[in-house]
């Protein structure tokens, strides 16, 4: 016989002696015996959960696929495997990846498990992968918000930049800087006026000589220094006013593509952590109830048996109800009931559940309640476990996010002894209260937002009919000095009108003269007059067309107003109340807790 190792009969409970020889364990009480691999399995399981549990992932992948060399099916190992692809070190890790700001994983890895997977398991490792895939995916998509984000800052303070370089152009005044565009149409008018008239007079007169000379003069004059200020100075402003309102066109055209780009990203990276919560949720509910199989399936002789941590080398002990004992199935060490009982039990499920290991929690107080269905501390244990509570002060917290687990407060109250039915009872009225009012707040933040969404359609709307707002009430714009210079072109065109007929009664000749010259300002005035009030007409179609638009989206902004409001003194009446009854049960239960540990 060789040397003897430490190890326990699964049978009997005596000493493994190690035949070396002959490669297999001899038991000294009873004479069963067991290969090597019986053993080395068991303690592969548990070196990958340790490897796991210590963040060394490499050497878990190594153990894990040491135990599929002999069973390519093995459920624990293919899950540990799992869970090493995306450096997660135990399934409390994994029902956190949805919050996770960062997550990768081992698509290869992945494959592989898939590949080796029985067909019994094919669907829940699909899923496990589909959990992967969607939140590499959202994490991607987040990131790619992020990116457009900073990329829409630039776009708009490159549009601030660019809209503040326009007044560069335009033409300094005592009242302020003004548009070139209306001066421009300002300076052709007054030089049709000091042209057309003069030049006219001019071909009226040639027979004249010298009159007819002084008139070409004058209105050859006001033409050049009308085309001079106009094409020398004016225009080559509104040139590039315009160029540079057409860069703002596009670039106000990119940043909305790119907004609606991120909204839409927003949309799928929140329809992707909704979906990605409810599958870790359903997971794990089915992962736990295989788990609970597949340990049972291991050891078949052992009666109802569930995995607890040894105190010498921390593997796994399994719990064997018929013999009323613990056996360590690394180390061989065994251990009764009352060693574990109630105070060891009660500690690790505190530190887990200070750890926020709620998995863990959840595991070592439904162990514990194996035993002692009614147990006080595990069932409150359980509680906090639901609701991902490290302890009971954190009901207390105002703002954070909340929920729970309503499955495992209903078995919890359900397990409760009489005496502790009202306390649970009054527990799971507090998680509902406390849900009711998350909800509340974070409606009226989804209606915020909605909000938030109208007030920036409403400011689009303005900025597109801005223009047309300023042609129409600006005393400084175009519309109002057309107006003016139309009617008095409108005048002189009537008194040059009634002297060309005083003029004609006693000189029939001089309509020859006249009519051109009175026909040249009626012209003028006429165009002027459609011009005007077409671009009135225009004009005022769209703004009533943008008022139309923006005075729904305000009835909408309204309804909202009335919802966020009944929301809120909703929520006022009942916020009182409510932080009140949880501040009393968490008073309460500090009395309760202090009574037993007094006992």
């Amino acid at each position: 016989m060789g040397q003897i190792k430490k190890r326990q009969c699964p049978s009997c409970g005596g000493n493994l002696i190690d035949d070396s020889e002959k490669q297999i364990y001899r038991c000294s009480s009873c004479g069963s015996s067991y290969d090597y691999d019986y053993f080395r399995e068991e303690q592969l399981h548990e070196m990958g959960e340790t490897y796991l549990s210590r963040g060394e992932v490499e050497a878990a992948v190594d153990a894990y696929r040491l135990i599929l060399k002999k069973a390519p099916h093995d459920f624990l190992a293919l899950r540990g495997l799992m869970l090493a692809s995306a450096y997660l070190r135990d399934m409390d890790g994994f029902s956190r990846i949805g919050d996770a700001k960062h997550f990768s994983y081992d698509s290869k890895l992945v494959g592989e498990v898939l590949d080796s997977a029985s067909e019994e398991d094919k669907e829940y490792f699909s899923e496990f992968r589909k959990i992967y895939v969607n939140k590499q995916k959202q994490i991607d998509c987040n990131r790619e918000i992020k990116s457009l984000h900073r990329e829409c800052e630039s776009k708009e303070s490159f549009i601030r930049l660019t809209d503040n370089t326009r007044y560069e152009y335009y033409i300094d005044s005592k009242y302020g800087k003004q548009s070139p565009k209306p001066l421009f149409i300002s300076v052709w008018i007054l030089t049709a006026l000091g042209s057309v008239p003069n030049l006219i007079r001019a071909l009226g007169s040639i027979e004249e000589g010298g009159v007819s000379a002084f008139f070409a003069v004058v209105g050859g004059l006001a033409l050049l220094i009308g085309l001079g200020i106009n094409y020398l100075i004016l225009y080559p402003r509104i040139k590039m006013i315009k160029k540079i309102d057409a860069d703002i066109i596009n670039l106000k055209n990119d940043l909305e593509a790119t907004l609606k780009k991120i909204r839409e990203l927003e949309t799928e990276s929140e329809k992707l952590s909704d979906d990605i919560r409810k599958a870790i949720q359903d997971l794990i509910r089915i992962d736990r109830q295989i788990v609970t199989d597949s340990v049972k399936e291991q050891v078949p002789e052992f009666g109802k048996i569930k995995k607890h941590q040894c105190p010498s080398c921390g593997g796994s002990l399994r719990i064997d109800s018929d013999k009323q004992m613990y056996h360590c199935t690394f180390c061989g060490s065994t251990y009764d009931y009352e060693y574990f009982r109630e105070g060891r039990i009660h500690e690790a499920g505190e530190t887990y559940l200070s750890r926020g290991e709620f998995m863990a929690t959840t595991e070592t107080y439904e162990f514990m309640l194996k035993k002692d269905p009614h147990d006080f501390l595990a069932l409150r244990g359980l509680m906090l476990a639901a609701a991902h509570l490290t302890d009971m002060s954190e009901l207390d917290h105002v703002n954070k996010e909340f929920d729970y687990d309503s499955k495992i407060v209903s078995q919890v109250i359900e397990n409760a002894s009489k005496e502790d039915k009202e306390y649970f009872t009054e527990f799971a009225k507090v998680y509902a209260e406390k849900k009711r009012m998350f909800d509340c707040s974070e409606e009226i933040e989804t209606l915020l937002e909605e909000k938030n969404k109208i007030d920036s359609a409403i400011t689009q709307n303005n900025k597109a009919g801005l223009g047309d707002v300023r042609y129409l009430d600006d005393d400084n714009t175009a519309f109002i000095v057309i107006w003016v210079i139309t009617a008095i072109l409108m005048l002189l065109t009537i008194v040059f009108a009634k002297y060309m007929i005083d003029d004609y009664s006693s000189n029939p000749d001089s309509l020859a003269t006249d009519l051109p010259f009175v026909l040249s300002f009626g012209g003028i005035t006429l165009f002027f007059l459609i011009f005007n009030n077409l671009s009135y007409f225009f004009s005022m179609r769209k703004i009533k067309k943008m008022q139309k638009a923006n005075s729904e989206l305000y009835d909408e902004v309204n309804k909202i107003d009335d919802k966020i409001r009944e929301l809120e003194n909703e929520s006022s009446k009942r916020s009182g109340d409510i932080r009140r009854f949880i501040h009393e049960f968490v008073r309460k239960d500090k009395l309760i807790m202090r009574d037993n540990k007094s006992k």
